[in-house]
């Protein structure tokens, strides 16, 4: 998974030639560009979200784009599954990684705030 414009896309099946002038953003990109990865990383910690990692990427790339195009305090249980369905763990950490990006929620990280600016 990558962001598109902010949007998440599979990158996989996504040409090359198609994204030209949009801002493609990789999961190594979340931290310099996104509001919520770092809320994001600390509630899949206190969570024991993360397993084996296969999915993680693609699970954090997608909760951060639920996150920024929220506002505050507007993210619920049922918008983080809708948003996380086409995502498969195999380790079986569904409820706890839902529960994380509700948690990276209700710290403050949403679209009314500014987003941390890529270093110089």
């Amino acid at each position: 998974m990558v962001l598109l414009d902010g949007r998440p896309a599979t990158a996989c099946d996504i040409p090359m030639r198609s994204v030209g002038g949009a801002q493609v953003t990789t999961i190594e990109g979340l931290a310099a560009t996104s509001r919520s990865c770092g809320a994001l990383v600390t509630a899949f910690a206190s969570e024991q979200a993360g397993q084996c990692g296969y999915c993680l990427s693609g699970i954090l790339v997608t909760a951060t784009a639920l996150l920024e195009n929220l506002p505050a305090g507007g993210v619920s249980e049922e918008a983080v599954r809708v948003s996380l369905d086409r995502h498969l763990c195999r380790c079986g950490a569904h409820q706890r990684i839902v529960r994380a990006v509700i948690r990276a929620a209700s710290t403050g990280t949403a679209a009314d705030e500014p987003a941390a600016q890529p270093p110089s």
